[in-house]
């Protein structure tokens, strides 16, 4: 699981997966809104989780 999220967090493996949505049909639009509200669940969860010690 490890691996998984540590590869979620490069951008390169969005801009991966926003060419497959786009290449198979994804609106331009649909894929740029799920990166928004991506971007804004990570950024909800910057302010709400501690950092580690």
């Amino acid at each position: 699981m490890g691996k998984i999220w540590n590869r979620l967090r490069e951008p390169s493996t969005w801009a991966g997966l926003s060419a497959l949505g786009i290449l198979f049909g994804v609106p331009e639009a649909a894929v740029g809104a799920v990166g928004q509200i991506v971007g804004g669940v990570a950024a909800l969860g910057a302010i709400v989780l501690a950092e580690r010690k």
